[in-house]
């Protein structure tokens, strides 16, 4: 986590790789670890979470991943690959979805991602998270810009 920790070093990161702009960054995570689990998912999600940066220009983001295996996910043991990184221009973004993540759960939402290649990520991120005070107000931002339901 330590190279996500701060707004400046996800900055550089994003920078380093040429993201068109640092917009809105955050963290979110795979929706279900158990349901996305195993080999075939491990090729269509080979990620534990994504440390995202969406734009104007498109959808920048970077694959976060647990060194070890867990039903759980610790946002503390996350790490970044930072060989992993990707754009998706907003052409090829079909749509961008946030809804609430379960009927009584308030500290989550759901994030969809849609691509018109017919991928699809199934995210959901902490609306405050305290150990990334940076990812709280933008997060606040993609729920106010995406939700189709304010509540």
């Amino acid at each position: 986590m330590e190279e996500f920790n701060t707004l400046e070093k996800v900055k550089k990161l994003f920078d380093e790789k040429g993201c068109p702009s640092s917009n809105s960054i955050y963290v979110a995570l795979l929706k279900d670890l158990r349901k996305y689990s195993g080999m075939v998912s491990g090729m269509e999600y080979p990620y534990t979470g994504l440390l995202l940066n969406i734009s104007d220009e498109g959808i920048g983001y970077f694959y976060l991943n647990q060194p070890k295996f867990s039903l759980r996910i610790f946002m503390e043991k996350l790490v970044v690959d930072k060989d992993s990184y990707t754009f998706i221009k907003s052409d090829d973004i079909k749509s961008i979805e946030v809804k609430k993540f379960a009927l009584l759960d308030k500290k989550r939402r759901s994030l969809i991602i849609k691509t018109n290649n017919k991928k699809t990520h199934y995210l959901y991120g902490y609306i405050n998270d305290e150990l990334l005070p940076y990812h709280n107000e933008e997060f606040a931002k993609l729920i106010e810009k995406y939700s189709k339901n304010k509540t």
